[in-house]
């Protein structure tokens, strides 16, 4: 396959993404069809089928290209910063551009992990990325620990406990924007988080 056909290929493959994501946040993970996705898209059936086998299998590469958004977000906001401080609330703040840039994001990945318990592919793909979203955050707290920022601390549960109440405050504002300012709860998360972390007297 030339460059220019692989190119061409990637380029319907996200097309046919796209509609699988529109899809899915409008009428929920149970109920869509592939003749759904090829409407959106602009394609017949059989043309969404030359480039994914079955509707799982879009479903499996589209939770893969979800978690992709928040993590890329994640490293392009902390690489900007040296100090763990800085890095980690760079993280927290992350998914909260995630939840405002992509406004679907949450309400569909949301419907992905109701299929957790029952679907081992997603249940694989879920527990991989999460992890390496968590190891961002382990990482960080690690690095601010060797540099003297952070007191010593279990930095794997309390990676996971931070990625689990930041996330979960991006979902649930995704749900009910008129529930509070999403801005001044990342505030407070930022401040329970470095409250936990600072060295005493620091």
């Amino acid at each position: 396959m030339t460059t220019r056909n692989a190119e061409k290929e990637e380029k319907r493959r996200m097309q046919i993404l796209q509609a699988a994501y529109d899809v899915i946040a409008q009428k929920g993970y149970n109920n869509f069809t592939i003749e759904d996705i090829a409407n959106m898209a602009g394609l017949s059936k059989g043309g969404v089928l030359h480039y994914f086998k079955t509707k799982e299998d879009i479903l499996v590469y589209l939770l893969e290209q979800m978690y992709r958004v928040i993590e890329d977000t994640i490293r392009k906001r902390s690489q900007k910063y040296r100090s763990a401080e800085k890095k980690l609330k760079a993280i927290l703040i992350a998914f909260i551009v995630t939840a405002k840039g992509h406004p679907a994001l949450y309400t569909v990945l949301v419907d992905f992990w109701a299929q957790i318990p029952i679907n081992p592919r997603v249940q694989n793909i879920h527990a991989k990325i999460y992890s390496i979203i968590c190891d961002e955050v382990r990482l960080t707290i690690d690095a601010g620990v060797q540099a003297g920022e952070f007191q010593p601390v279990d930095s794997k549960n309390t990676a996971f406990a931070v990625v689990g109440m930041i996330m979960n405050a991006a979902i649930q504002w995704t749900f009910h924007k008129e529930l509070y300012n999403i801005d001044h709860v990342t505030k407070t998360s930022m401040s329970m988080v470095m409250a936990y972390l600072r060295k005493k007297g620091a």
